[in-house]
């Protein structure tokens, strides 16, 4: 038994036969374009989505973080006890906490760079260099 390569079974086609199969082949291009184009945007605008989540808890630390400041001032004005500095170390606890949150914020939205989808613009370049006969 002879085993038989799709350029075999390609010359075995009549001519006009093959001439049918392009749109379908475009077709299939096409959907695998797409599919490349979701895959790419998705895990991008995940990291995005990912780093975005801790600016936003970051921003609500920040808040608390002056929340606690103004308690620390009122405590401050209204009695001069030691009161105050635990109000105070309290603010420079959670600043701390969301400047670490913050830079990891950083780090996963710039492992994403752009959401420019690179791969899928590529392939289509080659796609219609091959479609053109250059390689």
């Amino acid at each position: 038994m002879t085993e038989s390569t799709p350029r075999d079974s390609a010359r075995k086609k009549p001519f006009l036969s093959l001439l049918t199969d392009v749109p379908h082949l475009v077709i299939q291009l096409v959907r695998a374009e797409i599919e490349l184009l979701k895959a790419e945007l998705t895990a991008k605008l995940k990291a995005t989505g990912i780093g975005l989540g801790l600016f936003a808890i970051a921003i609500s630390l920040i808040t608390f973080a002056l929340l606690l400041l103004v308690f620390a001032a009122v405590f401050a004005l209204a009695l001069v006890v030691p009161l105050w500095a635990a109000a105070l170390i309290s603010a420079g606890v959670v600043l701390l906490l969301a400047t670490v949150v913050a830079l990891a914020g950083v780090g996963v939205m710039s492992r994403a760079k752009s959401p420019k989808p690179n791969e899928t613009i590529e392939s289509l370049r080659h796609d219609i260099r091959v479609l053109r006969g250059a390689k």
